[in-house]
């Protein structure tokens, strides 16, 4: 009896026993026993195994005996229990194995609860016809390791020990009992509105190996803001809801490490104090903004553009202005505010005014022999100069 164990969760093989009298293990033809093995794509902790055996079989002589032997290629399994389904029916009759330390091989006769030990008389198998097993891994979940299997010929001595192996079939798998996830079908909604813009993103989660969590990150800008624990079964896929707060500003959303899609979240306008109007002289306005935004701005009533002045310090209007300004946070441009100031301007006007006045001169006489004057006068005219303040616009 062989000491050996195998390890792989894919403990698939027939083992069986069958000999033909005073024959050798070399006697068996090769194609006596077919066998294939490959994981169950419904159910990764399944090894399904197919064996067809030939008529050749019914005339082996009881020296010697067919047994599937399993070995631990790659990988470690240690402490995992293979159930090994003989009649390929989950609830039928079932051997099972627990994996020690170290064991690299075993013999399927070994399992505990085989149908039939090793080297015992012919096993039911002998008759020429096809089988299906099922082998469960247990307790081996997130590994993956890589298993051969061989359908064996050898004799038994007098001692019970092996002689004369002969390998009949072999055939390799790579076990995978990892979960495997995949996102997909990824939507966010709105892709625009004011901020704050709370959008809902979903994701569709599926998972194709065995059944396993996952955690679903939600990433803005790169950055993790939300995650969520799922469970999956073997097969299942699930959608993933999140609901997050933007900020304003020019982001990129998504699941994980699909694309991700752009979202913008559009700042509040800017404001401007005093408001539109008619100021006397110089007006100063201030500009202001969403938290965290640059402000931009014209004089000429164009659209201002990130390429357009920069807003640092109150704005002194010495002239009529239509002044247009925006707010950028994080790449995201505001709706365009706008405000007219009319500015009016003294005006000293000067003119001259025609005014009669009266124009005195000495009109000299005799009187009494003595010259004498009086004061006489006529009317005339003369300009006078004159000036007048009005407000004009600037």
């Amino acid at each position: 009896m062989k000491d050996k164990y195998i390890v792989l969760p894919l403990l698939v093989l027939l083992a069986f026993a069958a000999g033909i009298s005073g024959a050798s293990a070399a006697d068996i033809p090769s194609n006596a026993v077919n066998l294939t093995m490959q994981q169950n794509a419904s159910d990764p902790a399944q090894i399904i195994v197919d064996v067809n055996y030939s008529d050749d079989l019914q005339d082996v002589d009881p020296t010697v005996a067919v047994d599937a032997k399993l070995e631990l290629l790659e990988g470690n399994i240690t402490d995992a229990t293979i159930k090994w389904y003989y009649t390929g029916d989950l609830s039928g009759p079932s051997a099972d194995y627990t994996v020690p330390e170290g064991v690299q091989e075993v013999w399927l006769s070994s399992f505990t609860g085989a149908p039939v030990p090793q080297g015992a008389a012919k096993l039911y198998m002998e008759d020429g016809n096809s089988y299906r097993w099922l082998f469960v891994v247990e307790n081996a979940n997130g590994k993956v390791f890589r298993v051969r299997a061989s359908s064996v010929a050898f004799q038994l001595n007098s001692t019970g020990g092996i002689e004369n192996e002969t390998v009949l079939n072999s055939t390799n798998l790579t076990v995978d009992l990892q979960p495997h996830f995949s996102l997909a079908n990824l939507t966010v909604n709105p892709l625009s509105g004011s901020a704050p813009l709370t959008v809902n993103v979903t994701v569709n989660v599926t998972n194709t190996g065995v059944a396993g969590d996952y955690t679903a990150e939600l990433k803005v800008n790169g950055e993790v803001k939300d995650s969520q624990k799922v469970t999956l079964a073997t097969g299942e896929t699930r959608e993933v809801t999140f609901t997050y707060e933007l900020p304003a500003g020019l982001h990129s959303v998504t699941v994980g490490d699909l694309t991700p899609a752009a979202v913008t979240s559009t700042p509040a306008a800017p404001s401007a104090s005093p408001a539109s109007g008619i100021y006397l002289k110089n007006v100063t306005v201030t500009l202001t903004g969403p938290a965290n935004s640059t402000i931009y701005y014209t004089t000429n009533g164009s659209t201002p553009t990130v390429n357009s002045t920069k807003y640092t310090a109150p704005l002194v209007l010495s002239k009529s202005t239509a002044l247009k300004f925006i707010a950028v946070v994080n790449g995201a441009s505001s709706a365009v505010s706008s405000a007219s100031y009319t500015i009016m301007k003294p005006v000293t006007l000067t003119y001259y005014v025609k005014v009669k006045v009266k124009k005195w001169y000495k009109k000299w006489y005799r009187y009494y022999g003595k010259w004498r004057y009086k004061w006489r006068y006529y009317w005339t005219y003369r300009y006078v100069k004159k000036t007048s303040t009005y407000w004009q616009i600037a």
